[in-house]
Order: structure tokens, then sequence, then C-alpha cells
């Protein structure tokens, strides 16, 4: 009888260890259903207390962005442990693959438009809409660059079609139909801004979030300067109250 239960000790034994290999072997099978792509751009979230980060995937030549929290983008090697979102910490992830579970993926609860592409449409509403912009950065130009473009075609007095057009002068670093006041053209993006904007270095996006956030935090859409005391006064003329 001993040979006997032995045998069936051992039989049992390896059904076993046949059980958690196969268990190992499936684990691979959990990634489906997971969204993965390689990244094409990365842009911090404009919360600051929750932090997130926009994640542009191109998912078998689709672009999809997907907005996570700071913790599943570590987890994802995205950005280093115990890291402030920045352009620079984001910046070695670029063009790598990542599998996404849509579980971590943060939904947008009954938000019609991105806060950042809302934001420039209301700052530029003269020159373009907010159609237009978000039709700029579906096809892959960042929201900073966007801000410039606007920027500088603010001070060309231009509209729609020439912040198009600097939108694509960009992309492709040809610049041959922008002339410059002495007659030549620009040869590259750099010495383009900086004939246009003249040091004028406020065209950027953190002016555009800057002016929404003065308009927001007192709830009424006034800039914080003239709230302070309440009544609409400005406030170097309300220090004695």
């Amino acid at each position: 009888m001993k040979p006997l239960k032995t045998i069936t000790f051992l039989t049992i034994a390896f059904a076993l260890m046949l059980a958690q290999a196969g268990t190992v072997l499936a684990a691979p099978s959990l990634q489906e259903g997971f969204i993965t792509g390689t990244i094409t751009a990365l842009e911090c979230g404009l919360d600051l207390e929750n932090p997130t980060i926009l994640v542009t995937l191109d998912v078998e030549g689709v672009s999809q962005t997907l907005e996570i929290d700071l913790a599943t983008a570590v987890s994802l090697g995205i950005i280093a442990p115990d890291t402030e979102c920045s352009p620079e910490a984001l910046a070695g992830a670029i063009d790598t693959e990542v599998s996404i579970d849509p579980v971590t993926v943060i939904l947008e609860e009954e938000v019609d438009q991105h806060p950042v592409g809302a934001a420039l449409s209301l700052f530029f509403t003269d020159i373009t809409d907010y159609e237009t912009i978000m039709a700029a950065h579906e096809d892959g130009t960042g929201f900073g660059v966007l801000a410039q473009a606007l920027w500088l075609t603010m001070q060309m007095e231009g509209d729609s079609d020439t912040f198009i057009a600097i939108v694509e002068a960009k992309k492709t670093k040809d610049f041959g139909a922008f002339v410059l006041e002495d007659g030549s053209t620009p040869q590259n993006w750099g010495q383009f801004k900086k004939a246009v904007l003249n040091g004028d270095k406020k065209g950027n996006l953190g002016v555009v979030m800057s002016d929404k956030e003065n308009k927001t935090n007192n709830g009424n859409g006034q800039d914080n300067d003239k709230t302070n005391n309440g009544n609409g006064q400005d406030k170097e003329k309300t220090n004695n109250g």
C-alpha cells in the first residue's frame, strides 16, 4: 500500500504544480482589454491638489488622449516617484509603449470642453474658436505651442487663418509664408517669435491660465485686484476701507 500512497501523493503534487504553472502562463492574458500604444505626447493636468497627467497614445494609428493620476503614471514608468509633474520630468517617456488599464482612466464628468482649450478660446476669442484650437491640438500640437501661436497671431493682428498658418509653419519648419519688417524670412521658430513679439515675454500659456484663475477665484468673473474689498473698486484705492 505504501507505493500506492506515494504514487497518489506525487500525482496530486504534480497536479498542483500544473495548476500553479497554468496561473503564471495565464497572467499575460490580463493585458487583454488594456489600452496599449506608443506615447506621443504628455501634459500635466491643471489640478494642482490632485495632480494628473494627460497621456496621448498612438493606438494602431489612432491618436487617443487619456487622463490618469500621478500614482498610475508612476506605476507605468511615465514619471519618477516623488517627482512634480513638468515637461522635463515627462520627456523621457515619449515614444515608449505602455498598457493602461481602462479602470485607471479618469473620465470627464459632464465636461464638454477641454479646460485648457476653453481657456485659450476665451482669451483669444477675437482670433479663433474652441473647435479650431482643439482640431490643431488633436492634430499633434501641444497647448503650449498653440498659446504661443495665438499670441503671435494677436501681435500680427491676424485671424484664424493666420493662426492655422503659424501652427503649420511650426510643424513643417517652413516659415516662407511670413515676411518680416526688414523683408527677410524667418529661418526657425525662435527667430520668428523674437521678430514678431519684439521682446514681449508674456506670450505663453501660463499668462492665459493665470488670467483664467484671476477671473474665477472670486466667483464673479472680475479681476482679483478689483474685488479684494468686495465692491469692485481698485485695491490701491480702498486700502483705507
